[in-house]
């Protein structure tokens, strides 16, 4: 038995001709899909498939998609097939065949097209290598850095390094601790001096809704019963209002002639009577 060669990887190659679509209009059946898959870089030459297409190329009607399938059966070597249609996705299959069985192959490489752009498929070894070799990296990096915060000692075994061991600059690290720890005793202050504001603000509130709930005699009497004290400074206020708004007498000095002739003025009215 003929084994089959190892296969390009290009997976990492996307090819597509977007005239040649353009041209005949899209793919109208099997037939049409292998030939634009002919034209990628994914096509063997040697391939069973090519052989039949040299051999009717200047045949005026080309057979089948169907005649193909069938005359291919009736070869061993490497073919290409269409293993699964669903537009615009379509899988072909590169496979070994051993004898006529429909089953009688062995894939080789698998390929697909999706739309109008043609990829190689990864194997399922490719996919788990890749990812496997995603996680050993970062297991790398976690052992790393946990080597780097560890220290061994002849008579201690191995240990984890404290934070002065493992930071060189502890300065740094104390200003920094000790600014954390201001802001949060003046993040506790501002809580606290809110939780005051609250509090007194809900006091104010529940004794405004105290008087007002009252009922009107209770308020009266209340209202209109001051305290001894509260009466003594009300009548002081009283007083020295009165006193302040008094108008004050003008005091003028006069001379003594001017007091002489007031006097007869006085006195005049008293000689008119006698007279």
């Amino acid at each position: 038995m003929q084994r089959s060669s190892p296969v390009e990887d290009l997976t990492s190659v996307e090819w597509r001709d977007t005239n040649w679509l353009e041209h005949v209009g899209g793919f109208q059946n099997q037939h049409m899909v292998l030939e634009y898959f002919a034209m990628s870089p994914f096509w063997d030459r040697q391939s069973n498939n090519q052989i039949l297409s040299m051999q009717t190329q200047y045949n005026d009607l080309r057979q089948s998609h169907e005649a193909t399938v069938e005359a291919l059966r009736k070869m061993t070597g490497v073919e290409f097939a269409i293993t699964h249609e669903q537009p615009p996705v379509w899988v072909i299959q590169k496979r070994y065949r051993r004898g006529p069985a429909p089953d009688d192959v062995n894939p080789i490489a698998t390929y697909y097209i999706m739309g109008a752009n043609i990829y190689q498929s990864p194997t399922i070894y490719s996919v788990i290598a890749n990812r496997l070799l995603t996680s050993l990296l970062y297991v790398n990096k976690a052992f790393k850095e946990t080597q780097s915060v560890m220290e061994f000692h002849p008579s201690k075994g191995y240990n984890w390094k404290t934070p002065k061991e493992k930071n060189d600059k502890g300065q740094p690290n104390m200003l920094r601790a000790q600014e954390n720890q201001a802001f949060r005793m003046c993040m506790d202050r501002a809580i606290d001096t809110s939780a005051i504001s609250v509090e007194q603000t809900r006091h104010s509130i529940d004794h405004q809704d105290a008087i007002i709930s009252t009922p009107p005699s209770s308020y009266s009497a209340t209202k209109f019963q001051p305290s001894s004290s509260s009466a003594a400074a009300a009548a002081e206020a009283l007083l020295s209002d009165g006193s302040s708004k008094r108008p004050k007498k003008k005091v003028v000095e006069e001379g003594p002639g001017q007091a002489s002739t007031k006097r007869r003025k006085k006195a005049s009215p008293s000689t008119d009577k006698q007279l």
